[in-house]
């Protein structure tokens, strides 16, 4: 189908239908700019929202992997005890090798290496203590559990500090 302007020569384009044509054009652009700004905005937003879960879900790990010792004392010397604490610490070791992995992948370096760093510390601080607490008696009345007793991790409680505030500057 063919749509054909009648323009005669006594047909005029007047100042008027420029300017209104021009309204109409301008308003199309605005419109486009407001919708690929807004849109821009959401994505950007999104991906802000995500980094920030990732980051705490890599925090969690390693609070998981600070509180494992205390699972090592509380183990009732049990064979399925024994399997069920060292799965447990098994799985938290992948965690923080998944978490180091992404974001060496995808935060900055400077995350990355803040995060790095603070993985290295729990693993000495808190293996000292699942090391200890390993060789301990393990227990066999519950009036023996320790209640009170905090495990100290000052390297790891430093470093963990440079990890937030490295990850609140990348979500600024």
């Amino acid at each position: 189908m063919i749509i054909y302007w009648p323009v005669t020569p006594d047909d005029t384009i007047t100042a008027d239908a420029w300017i209104g044509a021009g309204a109409t054009v301008l308003a199309a652009v605005i419109a486009a700019v407001v919708v690929v700004v807004g849109y821009v905005v959401q994505q950007r937003k999104a991906r802000s929202d995500r980094r920030a879960r990732n980051y705490a879900e890599a925090i969690r790990a390693v609070h998981d992997y600070l509180e494992a010792p205390y699972l090592v004392i509380r183990r009732d010397g049990s064979a399925t005890a024994r399997m069920a604490v060292s799965s447990t610490i098994s799985e938290i070791q992948s965690r923080l090798r998944f978490y180091e992995s992404l974001l060496g992948i995808q935060a900055p370096a400077h995350v990355a290496e803040a995060y790095r760093e603070l993985v290295k510390c729990a693993r000495a601080e808190a293996g000292g203590h699942m090391t200890k607490a390993w060789r301990a008696r393990a227990l066999r009345r519950d009036r023996r559990t320790p209640r009170g007793e905090r495990l100290r991790h000052p390297l790891s409680d430093a470093a963990m500090k440079r990890t937030l505030d490295a990850m609140r500057s990348d979500l600024a």
